[in-house]
């Protein structure tokens, strides 16, 4: 039976950067003025939520340009909501270019328990920076980043862990087999549900349960929290068919475009 799933959930899902709590004195900022969302963070930001008219295009690309320096890794994220409608080409004729780490992505809601995790994996929340640390060496090496963003987020390692353990946002997982960091995922608490994200896995640890032993254990955390859904935005030809056998249901596609700067 298809899950019924609400209006809330859907616009949770698509524009999730509206709904992620921002501590006060966290190094997470958002800007929301009702055309635009965009939320940075050190070395990162996101522009979506686009709702504004064609012929204001190059006032809101002005506006974004002045809000985010050059120099952090930058995508706007446009989902079926995006007005003007056509905006994905519109930009893409200003120079656009589709993201090359997810051009596309499925919007994707969970609204009932997951699978329960396999035997011998143990999963536990992030309180060291040793295990905060170990995380984020997975996640480098399941996502194939360059060894020159690693060093530059390596100097950010510890002030990343100090902030997140004051404000509890986000929450990370650490996934361990064999006595060996395996897998990581993280968690974006909101009044909606959760949002997971970066989801990744050792490739030596592949096919063994890992991931959905963290869909699991960030479900539970969800349950504890009062708001019992997951969201996330997944790849095609990568955690969309795990996620979909673990009874997440699709709601919509997401297009990333980055401005080359």
């Amino acid at each position: 039976m298809t899950p019924t799933i609400t209006d809330e959930l859907r616009e949770y899902a698509e524009t999730p950067d509206r709904f992620a709590p921002i501590p006060e004195g966290s190094s997470v900022t958002r800007f929301d003025d009702g055309r635009i969302c965009v939320i940075q963070g050190r070395t990162w930001a996101g522009v979506s939520a686009p709702l504004f008219r064609e012929e204001e295009l190059d006032e809101v690309i002005a506006l974004v340009r002045e809000l985010v320096p050059a120099d952090k890794q930058q995508a706007w994220w446009i989902g079926p909501s995006a007005q003007p409608v056509n905006l994905a080409e519109l930009l893409l004729g200003r120079g656009f270019q589709p993201a090359e780490d997810g051009p596309e992505l499925r919007a994707m809601v969970l609204t009932s328990p997951p699978p329960e995790p396999a035997q011998g994996i143990e999963v536990r929340r992030v309180e060291t920076f040793e295990d905060f640390a170990a995380a984020r060496e997975v996640q480098w090496d399941a996502f194939e980043v360059p060894e020159e963003r690693r060093e530059l987020q390596r100097a950010q390692l510890r002030d990343e862990f100090e902030e997140a353990m004051t404000h509890g946002t986000p929450v990370t997982f650490l996934a361990m087999l064999d006595g060996r960091p395996a897998a990581t995922g993280m968690a974006i608490p909101s009044d909606r549900g959760v949002f997971l994200i970066a989801g990744s896995t050792a490739t030596w640890a592949r096919g063994r349960g890992l991931y959905r032993a963290l869909v699991r254990t960030r479900w539970d955390y969800a349950v504890e929290r009062g708001t019992p859904a997951l969201i996330t935005e997944a790849l095609i030809d990568t955690s969309y068919p795990i996620l979909q056998r673990l009874g997440f249901t699709e709601v919509c596609t997401i297009r990333r475009l980055k401005e080359p700067r």
